[in-house]
């Protein structure tokens, strides 16, 4: 965890952090990110309380021997590091966007939930424009508590969007804003990824949107369901990965999957979502990532938790890794790199 320490030191060398902004500095998966910080503290390398994490004198040592040099601010401040602006239609969809989801379902753990910011949602929608997959497209979407369905609908772009969402509340309230905004082209059903996907759903789209559970079971059924909806070669998808909980052999072998279902990787975004996550109750439900921190941990004042935009071409056929039923339970979302998911 050699490359985790140096992220954690060179963030301290610029200034005390607090666990969950020290999080954002570092590209490692929570339970790297805990043990290394036990590992810091165990060696005198740097100091923790419950509310912020310092460097020593005995760590700032370490760093000066090691050749680590303070953290430097080097991410566009326009644009977050995204590479788009919202700008001209796209900063008008933003506001609409807002006052139309203003009033949306709050997340659940139920269903593993975690909205981005508003920007976010947009700018999603804003790459997909800049890629070619938005206009007089027929999107697929799996899963919309970040309602991307509302943001590609306010573009007036899509030829037709099906969004697939198990949570009743969703459903209502994406059907509720389609019927308001009298929008023809936008269809809402209620489906649960573990069941096949409808027959009249398979071969339909050009492009698809979701942003899976990270376990391998789930990416698997959800990258599956997700693939064939679309028509074939040259069909596009959008997905969200964290490294918080997916570990880079994880990663390996979601790169084998996407391949293996003849489909590459054309573009990946380095934290391009960021998630609107329970503060107080994070902490006071015990979520693992609490119990696991060497530290007491306070509420978090920072909206910590991030993702990474990939999107994917089918070079060929689209080959699913499965189509049939599947009987997961909770296996479904957690796996023993979930530390910002319940059991």
């Amino acid at each position: 965890m050699e490359r985790t320490r140096m992220q954690i030191i060179r963030s301290l060398l610029a200034g005390e952090k607090s666990f969950w902004e020290l999080i954002r500095d570092q590209d490692g998966d929570l339970s790297s990110y805990c043990q290394e910080i036990g590992q810091l503290i165990e060696e005198g390398i740097i100091e923790a309380d419950d509310q912020k994490i310092t460097l020593t004198e005995k760590g700032q040592e370490w760093a000066g021997r090691n050749r680590i040099k303070p953290l430097q601010d080097i991410i566009c401040s326009r644009c977050e590091g995204k590479g788009l602006v919202l700008q001209g239609i796209f900063q008008e969809v933003l506001e609409q966007f807002r006052q139309l989801t203003k009033d949306r379902p709050p997340a659940i753990a139920e269903f593993d939930q975690g909205f981005v910011e508003p920007e976010n949602t947009v700018a999603r929608v804003a790459f997909m424009y800049a890629r070619g997959d938005l206009e007089n497209k027929n999107i697929f979407i799996l899963g919309d508590d970040d309602l991307t369905t509302i943001a590609a609908a306010l573009t007036q772009m899509p030829r037709r969007i099906v969004v697939a969402e198990i949570d009743e509340r969703i459903v209502e309230f994406i059907t509720t804003v389609v019927e308001r905004q009298g929008w023809k082209n936008v269809q809402v059903v209620k489906y649960d990824v573990r069941n096949p996907l409808p027959e009249e759903l398979q071969g339909q789209f050009d492009v698809f949107v979701t942003d899976p559970v990270e376990t391998i079971p789930g990416l698997k059924l959800f990258l599956s369901r997700c693939i064939q909806a679309l028509k074939g070669k040259s069909s596009a998808g959008y997905f969200g990965l964290t490294h918080l909980e997916a570990s880079r052999k994880k990663w390996y072998a979601i790169q084998q999957m996407i391949l293996d279902m003849n489909f590459v990787i054309t573009d990946l975004v380095h934290d391009f979502h960021r998630y609107i996550l329970e503060r107080e109750k994070f902490v006071t439900k015990n979520y693992p990532v609490v119990e696991k921190a060497p530290v007491p941990l306070p509420v978090p004042q920072v909206n910590w938790y991030t993702s990474n935009l990939f999107r994917l071409e089918a070079v060929g056929v689209p080959q699913p890794a499965t189509d049939k039923k599947s009987s997961l339970g909770r296996e479904l979302y957690f796996d023993n790199e979930s530390y910002a998911t319940l059991p």
